[in-house]
């Protein structure tokens, strides 16, 4: 007399994701089977025949490991009878060490799931992109702004100082001497800014590399 009541002789037919069909023993087992195949297929993205092939033996290797740990903790297995915990026991370890080999070569451990959500995946590097010309674009507003603004103030001096004589250029400090002096400080304002973006963004930039 079996403890299981789904128990299906004949087995419960899965499809599996490359298209081939698993059979399972209970209908247990057809709903984990199931469960597991659309979360890995909603979480990931395979278009390789030979990855479908690898998840359905990934997952079919995980659906017998949910089974052998079952008989484990029950002792005994669908049919009612005695099961031997050491031999079950050593092959869920077995399994479960394939297991974690296959989801590494599929991308699936953990470690692989972090880097491409991380900052080597092609998400977050085109984010980098955008937030990097983002803060050039306004280094080189701010630096239009300026030099509109020196372009302005030059142009005013040189106007007063053509349309002056001596005593009024002299009297104003607009005599070619204080024009030039206007210039180098208007030159120094201007290379601030590139300087401030060099050491402030772009340092944090390849320091991040």
């Amino acid at each position: 007399m079996t403890t299981f009541e789904d128990l299906a002789e004949d087995g419960i037919p899965v499809q599996l994701p490359s298209g081939a069909t698993y059979y399972t023993i209970t209908h247990a087992e057809a709903e984990y089977l199931r469960d597991r195949i659309e979360r890995y297929l909603s979480d990931n993205h395979f278009v390789n025949v030979s990855d479908m092939q690898e998840i359905d033996r990934l997952i079919t290797l995980e659906t017998l490991v949910h089974r052998w740990t079952m008989w484990i903790s029950k002792g005994r297995n669908y049919y009612d009878e005695d099961v031997n915990i050491k031999v079950h026991s050593d092959m869920v370890q077995d399994a479960s060490r394939e297991i974690r080999q296959m989801k590494k070569a599929l991308g699936l451990d953990k470690p692989s799931r972090d880097k491409v959500r991380g900052d080597d995946s092609i998400a977050s590097l085109w984010e980098h992109l955008i937030q990097r010309a983002r803060e050039f674009g306004y280094m080189r507003n701010e630096q239009y702004v300026k030099t509109i603004t020196s372009f302005q103030r030059l142009k005013a001096l040189v106007t007063f100082h053509d349309n002056a004589d001596e005593i009024e250029r002299k009297e104003n400090a607009c005599e070619v001497d204080d024009i030039l002096e206007v210039l180098r400080q208007e030159i120094a304002e201007f290379d601030k800014i590139d300087e401030a973006f060099r050491h402030e963004q772009q340092k944090l930039w390849i320091r991040s590399q």
